[in-house]
């Protein structure tokens, strides 16, 4: 089952357009081509401003979450209730599945990336990000056991099937280009980001899903 984490009410009045944009240039930058036309699934939609971005965007847009925060909006995306890491779709679904601060809420992480691997494409690619336990300034889950240590990151994603790139520190170091609201940035040289890179409070991937799990 999901753990159900309390989360305050202004979570579902979240203006979710800056973390799409720099989802959107993630998986750009990694596809070398648009997010357009294609078949992506959002996990973990909370208010649905993500997907309502991405099928802006003329893409088909499925999401799911254990709880529904649209506030009866009519949406341009097909939505579904879930109780547990299973998703409700068939093998090879999707081109693109969106994992954004999802995975530090499951007990079965193995699950949860298992599920991605199954309904994604071959050559389909998850977008995948997580706050870090290593981080001495990660805000917010000081309680959640379940927080990743950044060291068991890429082996985890690798053990289910997928190949890894990182993104956060070209995040950290371009942040025009993707759109990260922490200019500071911009200053740092990439060789110092890097070695700097385990102490990020947060951490964006994009896994590519390989032939065998």
């Amino acid at each position: 089952m999901l753990r159900r984490l309390r989360a305050p009410n202004p979570v579902d009045k979240l203006d979710r357009l800056p973390k799409a944009l720099m989802i959107d240039a993630i998986v750009e930058a990694h596809l070398g081509r648009p997010v357009t036309g294609m078949d992506l699934l959002d996990i973990g939609c909370g208010n649905g401003g993500i997907s309502r971005y991405f099928a802006g965007r003329e893409n088909r847009v499925a999401s799911v979450d254990v709880q529904d925060r649209r506030k009866g909006r009519a949406e341009p995306f097909l939505f579904k209730l879930v109780d547990s890491p299973v998703l409700p779709f068939d093998n090879g679904s999707f081109d693109i599945v969106l994992s954004h601060h999802v995975i530090e809420h499951l007990p079965d992480q193995s699950l949860h990336l298992q599920e991605i691997h199954r309904v994604l494409r071959p050559g389909g690619v998850c977008y995948m990000a997580t706050p870090n336990r290593t981080s001495p300034i990660m805000k917010g889950h000081i309680e959640n056991d379940m927080v990743l240590r950044y060291l068991q990151m890429r082996p985890l994603f690798e053990r289910h099937g997928f190949s890894v790139r990182e993104y956060s520190t070209d995040v950290v170091t371009e942040p025009d280009r993707f759109h990260y609201p922490i200019r500071a940035g911009r200053i740092i040289p990439r060789l110092v980001a890097n070695c700097l890179r385990p102490l990020f409070p947060s951490h964006m991937f994009v896994l590519d899903r390989q032939t065998q799990a």
